[in-house]
């Protein structure tokens, strides 16, 4: 997974991110808590930091209401994505426009006595409309300008498509989800009253229902078309398991299709699927029953996706025979860490919306008995590939290619293609907190109040002049080539709005003893 585009916010998965480092207990001084908090309630703080804040980011940072990840607070034409993106180009993928758009709705909804916060959702949302392509979804960038330099076959504005793999919707890095997600929202937001939205989330989903194999239950990286049906193949593992003959050399890495038309879990693609058509199933319950079989469908797809003892987890990317598989030419057919882990937090999540399948819940604890005996640095991080070899006295992770690629490592040290997370950090302990807590509670998982309100006096107290936070960075930047200094980062901007928009909301339900 490449470091940058970890999806740092995924619509709705508060409730597997709500458990972080506990802030002061009850009673303790708040870090940078003003002298003046005790007749200046802090909701009323958080209230006027969302309502700057979001004005400050549409009005100043936006362009053609979309957003790169990172814009130099000195200089906002220096704007970077995964590139360097100028002033007529957006990012789609996440940390971009997409989270905004949610963010957005988030303090509308939370903030109803301020209308402006509507328009700025709808204006995203229309930057969004504006990136959606041809074959339904959406691809990592949108670029405004009549000749585009990152082409795609836009579908309000292109008028041939002659660019090849441009015409493709992109389901890799999220993209395609949290787009159709933010459309909906935003559609729910405005009452179904704006045509352009309501189209183009209509288009959008129309396209994705066709996207899911039929009775296979999984997903591609991306379509142009309808995908065609699969058969229901149970996991396996690829020819010469248990050999000592290493694995690029021992694996099969020739294939009759390409490895993004085969069922991926790359880049935690399962929360976001589910998450997708959680969405979908709740704003347009005309069309739930449709839904809520694709969602259960794609249950049955990860559970099956598990590989058999004695490794029962899952791979990056499957074949047509539902075996791990080669993709680009250093993601081996392998165990994945971080993919494994993505894949639990899904199953749990189905569990916790239908707690009448505990087929979900299961496959979590079978997984976990394996990978916590796996997971290294005092249980603090999990490798991206763990090696398939069942005589191995460990499962090492390893960095290995196919030939005439990066050489194989079988190490702990760094290969020399760095953009890629190798190691990554393990979620086992939570996922076995929230494995054991959904025994008995099935509600969604909540930050505590009191994480809450240091949180949001955390977002408060860092407002630069209350409408803005700033990251700096040294020498490089946020990427090569960057100037170094301050920068409006998306991820810390949407962070911090969503952060503000829950406490305002629960300051008047569960949380109303923290309204101080």
């Amino acid at each position: 997974m490449e470091q940058s585009t970890r999806l740092l916010l995924l619509p709705l998965l508060s409730m597997f991110a709500c458990a972080p480092t506990e802030g002061p207990p009850d009673g303790e001084a708040q870090t940078g808590e003003a002298p003046q908090a005790a007749v200046t309630p802090l909701r009323a703080k958080a209230l006027g930091r969302m309502r700057n804040a979001a004005k400050y980011f549409h009005d100043n940072v936006a362009r053609h209401g979309g957003y790169a990840w990172h814009h130099n607070a000195s200089n906002l034409s220096e704007r970077w994505g995964d590139i360097q993106l100028d002033e007529e180009q957006i990012m789609i993928q996440s940390p971009g426009t997409s989270d905004v758009a949610i963010a957005f709705v988030e303090a509308a909804l939370a903030d109803p006595a301020t209308p402006a916060l509507k328009t700025y959702a709808l204006d995203t949302a229309m930057a969004l409309r504006h990136g959606q392509v041809k074959s339904g979804g959406w691809r990592l960038y949108a670029d405004f300008k009549p000749t585009p330099t990152l082409r795609a076959c836009y579908l309000n504005t292109t008028a041939n498509c002659g660019c090849g793999g441009c015409t493709t919707t992109a389901y890799d890095d999220q993209v395609t989800q949290n787009a159709l997600i933010a459309m909906m929202r935003v559609d729910q937001l405005l009452g179904f009253a704006n045509a352009d939205i309501s189209s183009a989330s209509a288009y959008a989903r129309a396209r994705m229902e066709t996207s899911q194999y039929p009775t296979h239950g999984g997903f591609p990286q991306g379509f142009s078309a309808p995908v065609a049906a699969r058969p229901a193949l149970v996991a396996s593992y690829p020819p010469s398991i248990g050999t000592s003959c290493g694995l690029a050399q021992c694996h099969a890495n020739a294939y009759t299709t390409e490895y993004w038309d085969d069922p991926t879990l790359n880049d935690n693609l399962a929360t976001a699927f589910v998450e997708m058509l959680y969405w979908a199933q709740e704003v347009y319950p005309a069309r739930a029953a449709t839904y809520q079989s694709m969602r259960a469908a794609f249950g049955d797809f990860l559970r099956r996706a598990q590989l058999p003892q004695p490794q029962p987890a899952w791979a990056q990317q499957y074949d047509s025979q539902m075996q791990p598989r080669w993709a680009r030419s250093w993601e081996a057919p392998a165990i994945a860490g971080q993919e494994s882990q993505d894949v639990m937090w899904a199953l749990l999540r189905l569990y916790q919306l239908d707690p009448s399948v505990p087929a979900n819940r299961d496959a979590v604890a079978t997984a976990l008995a394996y990978l916590e005996t796996v997971d290294f640095a005092n249980d603090t991080l999990i490798h991206r590939y763990i090696e398939l070899d069942d005589t191995a006295p460990s499962n090492i992770g390893f960095y290995t290619v196919k030939a005439g690629g990066y050489p194989v490592r079988f190490s702990s040290a760094p290969p020399t293609y760095q953009n890629y997370a190798w190691e990554v950090p393990s979620q086992l302990a939570a996922l076995r907190a929230e494995y054991t807590r959904l025994a008995s509670d099935t509600t969604v998982m909540k930050r505590s109040c009191q994480q809450l309100r240091y949180d949001t006096a955390q977002a408060v107290d860092a407002a630069v002049n209350n409408e803005k936070w700033l990251t700096t960075y040294s020498p490089g930047g946020p990427r090569s080539g960057a100037t170094p200094g301050d920068y409006l980062d998306t991820s810390t901007f949407v962070r911090n709005l969503r952060t503000l928009a829950e406490f305002v909301t629960r300051t008047t339900t569960d949380c109303t003893a923290w309204n101080y």
